[in-house]
Parts: structure tokens; sequence; C-alpha cells
């Protein structure tokens, strides 16, 4: 099947759409998805992510809503091969700008681990930007010390680890996909820092977040058991 749509195209939709906010968007990213990877036209499926754009910044104000758009921008835009350097980078970093803009910082660190994918498509080696990945980690790692903080103040004691334990997770991804700037020291540094946190006098009983982090350590024993290459990379992590 041969789609075909023009910017005019693309404009008109959105002023026929315009009331039904979320399916509108989540129309404007599947169509580019589905067109414009197959048919190579990068002007109509940056009209789709530009109109999104518009949609999210003036109808989406419901904060959930939010975040739900946001990892449907994310998911949709890593998906995508047809965009050159410029108007990709463009994109992402509109995308990133509104993940740091969301009301919960919780929301804030998982859109911003989410964006560290924007920069580092399997298949793709143009699309493979390890400072970048290693930058959108740091962002969210910083964010989950943040809501730790705010949890300490408003509480008396921490917040769950779920959060560093989620980015710890994010961490062995890339760790495993060969990016070097994800370091097996980076990665006991924060196996230290979740346990640390989780033997702190002021912690928060969690059982689902100490389940998390106990089957990350066994995944980790398991791939340090491993041999060859892998088991290789994780031999430094001391458990």
């Amino acid at each position: 099947m041969k789609w075909s749509f023009t910017c005019q195209d693309v404009r008109y939709a959105a002023q026929l759409l315009k009331a039904m906010a979320a399916f509108y968007l989540t129309v404007l990213l599947f169509l580019p998805s589905q067109a414009a990877n197959d048919s190579d036209l990068e002007p109509v499926a940056y009209e789709f992510f530009t109109q999104a754009y518009i949609l999210y910044e003036e109808e989406v104000s419901d904060s959930r809503a939010q975040v739900t758009a946001i990892h449907l921008i994310i998911g949709t835009l890593q998906r995508m091969h047809v965009f050159g350097v410029e108007n990709r980078d463009t994109l992402t970093y509109k995308a990133t700008g509104y993940s740091a803009k969301l009301l919960k910082k919780p929301d804030q660190c998982r859109a911003a681990y989410g964006c560290a994918h924007l920069f580092w498509v399997d298949d793709q080696d143009n699309m493979k930007d390890g400072e970048r990945v290693l930058i959108c980690l740091k962002r969210a790692l910083r964010i989950a010390n943040a809501a730790q903080q705010m949890a300490n103040a408003a509480r008396g004691c921490a917040g769950s680890v779920t959060l560093f334990v989620e980015i710890l997770n994010k961490y062995l991804y890339f760790f495993e996909k060969g990016n070097p700037q994800i370091t097996g020291a980076a990665i006991q540094g924060l196996i230290e820092l979740i346990t640390t946190e989780m033997q702190s006098d002021s912690s928060t009983s969690d059982p689902a977040a100490d389940a998390f982090f106990a089957s990350t350590m066994r995944y980790i024993q398991f791939q340090k058991q491993k041999g060859g290459a892998i088991g290789e990379r994780y031999e430094p992590i001391k458990l």
C-alpha cells in the first residue's frame, strides 16, 4: 500500500481533528511512522511531528495526559529513520525539553531516561551518540536525587529507591549495547548508591522496590557467569 501526503494535507487533517486532542496526537504520530519511513517523505514526516508538538503545547494540559503524550512522542521518534541530522536534532531537543517540564519529578525522571533511546538506535550506526545517552541518564539520576530529597523534606523519610533501580537498568541496557560512555565503574557507583539508600535509617520500606533491585542483582550475577565478551564486561562489577 502506497501512502501519499502533502504538508497541506497534514495541516487540513490537524484542523479537522483539533477537538479530539488525545486521539489526534495518536493519529499524527502513527501516520508518519507508517508512511514516511516507507516513502522517505521527510518533509511530510516533519510536518506531522510539528503539528503533534503544536497540539501538545496548546491542547494537552492534563498532567497525566502529558506523560502519556511524551512517551508516545519518544517512542515514535525513536522508530523514525527518515530524518536528516538537523530535523532529527530539532525534534529530539524539543522532546527532551517537554520531558523536563512535566509536573512530577518521577515523571520527569522516566521521561529523561526514555529520551536516552533517541540517541542510540540499534540498527542505525549514524544514530549512536553515547555522550548524549549519558547526559540523559545523568539528568534522570539528578532528578531522582531531587525527588528523594523532596520526599525526605515532606515526610521526614527518604522515598523509594525504585527510580534509582530503573535508572540502573537503563545503564545496564546501554552497557550491553556497547556504549563506551557507560562504564562498569558507573554501574558500580549506582549499585552502591542504591544499597546505601536502602540501608539508611530514613529509608521507606518498599517490598516491590527491594524485589526489583534483588532481581537486577541476580541478572548482573548471571551475566558475570556467562563467560565470553559479556562475562568479561561484567566481571569488574562487584556485588
